[in-house]
């Protein structure tokens, strides 16, 4: 037999299995890297969301012209729509006032919390005419 079959041409059930067996290997050493970038976006996710509503609430404040509309600001009431990121997860403003009163700068801070975690946070000086 000093030649090869038509029939032992291409590959044969071994190789298949070996190849299939190969691509399990690598697909399996890529999964741990795959699974914590997708981990990573969603937690990024939850973070521009929460620095995007501050930065609404910094506007916001800014166009408060008493001390009562930025302690509302800062203290949402507890029947507001609650705030939820991308994941549908809630999101939790609190925030405080000091040094309100007319003809001065107030100090508004507000902090943005998800999953019991800090996830933005911000100061900013609001003037009171």
């Amino acid at each position: 037999m000093s030649g090869r079959n038509r029939a032992d041409q291409g590959f044969g059930l071994v190789e298949v299995v070996i190849a299939i067996f190969l691509l399990a290997v690598v697909a399996v050493a890529i999964l741990p890297g795959l699974w914590q970038g997708i981990s990573q976006s969603a937690r990024q996710s939850s973070t521009a969301t929460a620095t995007r509503y501050l930065n609404a609430l910094v506007e916001e404040a800014r166009d408060a012209h008493s001390c009562s509309a930025l302690n509302s600001i800062a203290t949402p009431s507890p029947s507001a729509t609650p705030l939820k990121d991308g994941r549908g997860r809630d999101l939790v403003v609190a925030g405080t006032v000091t040094n309100c009163s007319s003809g001065r700068a107030a100090r508004l801070s507000l902090q943005i919390t998800g999953d019991g975690k800090v996830l933005a946070s911000t100061t900013a000086l609001v003037y009171i005419p």
